[in-house]
């Protein structure tokens, strides 16, 4: 029997279409299986005799070639049919939404980046709380409190602004629109009441939002369990299939909204025995769905289940509807009366802010010293809320415990091979707070703006305005300084690696700018804790030098950073690709959506979970129809990270057939420095890796780190090649930028003399014709 390759090409983050990865006319392919959100393409065979000689989409006659779409998965978002007024307000509504996901993502992300369990050592029943306690909790905890910060804003937006303060006599508010403002103008009492059913919807639509996926890809599993191979997660098959565990997440952060909505206006009408005990009863219930949640950190993908039914969430969430609806009855029979702001949607924020500091500070030395986390953020948390109280010393004593926490979080030995330092999870996390409190402020402060004049937000947002705006300078002065080291190196364009055209030249230059992406993350995640430190400090102390002309002109300036920042954001997801229903910022959406949820339920989906096992069972089937064929993984830009993947989940025996073809990837110094227990060095078998000089001319120009002697690497052996350029701005080589056997230099230029080859089009090179030629025609049984 004669030998078959089946081919199959992966997109990356670009979300090549089919027939641009077949390198045919849109015409000339055909999808055979899948449907618009993952799917495998093929060429029609009738349409082949129509391409001339040589032409790209040729296909040998002993090579199957297709291509897996999966981009459908990450980038599409799901539309209302109709172009009226409801099918325009639901799309846009439903972009907002994805909008309010971004810290979410941020928070699931940070949790894959902590410091994973090596179940290649043994583990007893003791030690299971212990090697999840490792930032897994923290995590989700910390991912509730994100909840809790987006609730306690829609609260103050819905119930505080609108539904009290635009009821009170002297106030002009602007009406709803005619479809929105269904209750007309009814008493005040009502108008609270309708309002406490806003942030309940919300929770409820961003659940929706997140859910759609599940029965779409995230229940995919493999038809064959992979080889579980010790210390790598990725051959794990609880890595690729959906849980019950995100649903019971679910379910405890619907509480924790519901007991929230519930507070912010019961602590107002103590007086009343009955608001008193909703009170009790929403306090109670929140602090044991915080104890579960801290429970559910032993039912995660990394870490042995414990957690084997979801009784306790059902009777929590069940629990907290019940007050919730208790709540709404006292509200229309009582008739209480509200005449100033809510003082939980006050103070609050701020103090859910504290409690997140703390973890994000504990956070940037979670992958060096584990074990007192725990303990420094209690300590964090315990001088920070008595500062409400008793301002200097509790300052004093925040200060000396942040310093302990600098020191103990101080780059070590090694911890050059990691992304940050070790701080990753930190800066991760640091990123997703900055970015929770900045969409809670524009949507307060807009809001506030938009609906009349004279009402009173709470102060915690305009000081984060100030503050973030502030923060913002040391970022805007490094932009500027790379901008002016950039003009001028293409001003005199020095030789970058070896040579080449003047124009080929200054695109390396300026690709190099883009390489220092980790760096710039670090600087803004930190610049953001700074931020969120002063506005706590100025939140709760108010220093008489706060009250200065000076500082109030910087606070309105600082309300149009803020808002122009989250407008930009949001902006981009209402206004871009409403033509074409794709997601915009779809880099940054690819990026989360790779990793399964797990510190939050509402974080953007994990494709993943269904392209992962496509791949390898698609694989599989090739191979098991004839013990000759081989398959050939063409793999493009974060394609590769899928395939790698699926490699790790194929069968025993499979891999010695499989071969990889990667271009573009970003797999050592991104996602092996961000993951390493998932990616890293140990994984890939790559060397290890810094992070790129901030200032160098190569920003690369750096020793290696020592290379592992297991990994992907040793498992593949020379049938593995990766080709890269200089000229790409998301591709790496993936051993090493010396030569070596593995990795291969892609042509920069197409033949034209006024183009630079950077991102796009490895496929259609003569370097991918020959690495391709060279790997089906070596022999795998040696």
């Amino acid at each position: 029997m004669s030998q078959r390759v089946l081919e199959l090409r992966i997109h990356g983050v670009n979300n090549t279409p089919p027939s641009a990865m077949l390198a045919l006319p849109e015409h000339a392919v055909e999808q055979f299986r899948g449907d618009r959100f993952g799917s495998f393409w093929r060429p029609k065979p009738d349409k082949l005799a129509d391409l001339p000689p040589d032409h790209p989409g040729e296909v040998p006659a002993t090579v199957r070639r297709e291509a897996y779409s999966w981009g459908g998965m990450a980038r599409s978002s799901p539309g209302v049919p109709g172009s009226g007024v409801p099918s325009v307000l639901a799309n846009v509504l439903g972009r907002i939404g994805w909008a309010l996901l971004l810290p979410f993502g941020l928070a699931n992300v940070a949790y894959w980046s902590r410091k994973l369990p090596d179940d290649s050592v043994p583990t007893t029943k003791r030690m299971v709380w212990w090697n999840a306690g490792r930032g897994a909790a923290s995590t989700r905890l910390f991912g509730l409190g994100l909840t809790v910060l987006l609730v306690l804003a829609v609260c103050e937006v819905a119930i505080g602004l609108y539904a009290i303060q635009c009821s009170l006599p002297g106030t002009t508010c602007r009406r709803l629109p005619d479809f929105l403002d269904v209750l007309g103008d009814p008493p005040r009492h009502v108008r609270v009441l309708a309002a406490s059913a806003v942030p309940v919807l919300l929770l409820l639509g961003l659940m929706a939002l997140t859910s759609l996926s599940r029965s779409r890809y995230e229940m995919t599993s493999m038809r064959r369990e992979p080889v579980r191979r010790p210390g790598v997660l990725l051959s794990r098959s609880s890595m690729w299939e959906g849980s019950p565990r995100i649903r019971r997440l679910t379910r405890l952060h619907l509480a924790a909204g519901c007991c929230v909505v519930v507070l912010a206006t019961s602590t107002q009408q103590l007086q009343h025995a009955f608001f008193l005990v909703l009170t009790v009863l929403a306090g109670a219930v929140l602090a044991v769905v915080t104890g579960r949640v801290v429970v559910t950190a032993t039912d995660c993908p990394d870490v042995p289940s414990t957690e084997k039914g979801g009784l306790w969430s059902w009777l929590l969430m069940i629990s907290a509807v019940l007050v919730l609806v208790a709540h709404g009855f006292g509200l229309y029979a009582l008739e209480p009366d509200f005449t100033g702001p809510l003082a939980l949607t006050t103070w609050g924020p701020p103090v859910v802010t504290v409690a997140l500091l703390g973890s994000v500070l504990a956070a940037w030395s979670w992958r060096r010293n584990d074990a007192k986390g725990p303990l420094v953020l209690l300590v964090l948390f315990v001088a920070f809320m008595a500062a409400t109280y008793w301002f200097s010393l509790a300052w004093i004593g925040a200060a000396v415990v942040g310093g302990v926490l600098a020191w103990r979080a101080r780059p070590r030995a090694g911890d050059q091979w990691q992304a940050w330092r070790g701080a990753g999870p930190g800066v991760l996390l640091g990123l997703s707070l900055t970015t929770s409190v900045m969409l809670s402020s524009v949507l307060v402060l807009t809001f506030r703006g938009w609906v009349g004049t004279g009402l009173r937000a709470p102060s915690f947002y305009s000081w984060f305005s100030a503050a973030f705006a502030v923060a913002l300078a040391p970022l805007v002065l490094l932009l500027i300084t790379q901008a002016l080291v950039l003009l001028s190196r293409l001003a005199r364009p020095a030789v970058l690696d070896d040579e080449a055209a003047v124009l080929v030249v200054r695109m390396r230059h300026v690709v190099a700018v883009t390489h220092r992406a980790e760096n710039v993350a670090g600087v803004l995640s930190t610049s953001g804790v700074l931020a969120l430190l002063l506005t706590c400090y100025l939140t709760f102390d108010t220093p008489s030098w706060s009250r200065w002309s000076g500082v109030a002109s910087v606070v309105g300036k600082g309300d149009w950073v803020t808002g122009l920042a989250g407008i930009a954001v949001i902006g981009s997801f209402v206004g871009a690709g409403m033509l074409t229903n794709r997601r915009p910022l779809g880099l940054l959406w690819d990026l989360m959506c790779f990793l399964p949820r797990t510190a939050h339920p509402f974080a953007p989906p994990c494709y993943a979970e269904r392209a992962v096992p496509e791949i390898a069972d698609r694989t599989r089937e090739f191979l098991d129809a004839s013990p000759q064929n081989r398959v050939v993984l063409s793999a493009h830009s974060l394609g590769a990270v899928l395939a790698v993947a699926a490699l790790y989940a194929l069968p025993d025996g499979y891999l010695k057939r499989v071969q990889l073809l990667t271009y573009g990837v970003q797999l050592r110094p991104y996602f092996g420095r961000i993951f390493p227990e998932l990616l890293g060095p140990a994984v890939l078998g790559t060397p290890e890796v810094q992070a790129g000089a901030m200032f160098s001319c190569d920003p690369w120009r750096r020793a290696p780190g020592t290379v592992p002697d297991r990994g992907l690497v040793p498992l593949m052996g020379n049938n593995w090649i990766n080709l890269w350029r200089r000229t790409d701005y998301l591709g790496f080589p993936v051993h090493g930028w010396a030569p070596n056997p593995l990795d291969r230099r892609a042509g920069e230029t197409n033949g034209s003399p006024d183009k630079v080859e950077t991102h796009s089009d490895y496929h259609l090179c003569a370097a991918y014709r020959e690495a391709f030629t060279d790997l089906v025609s070596r022999d795998l049984s040696q």
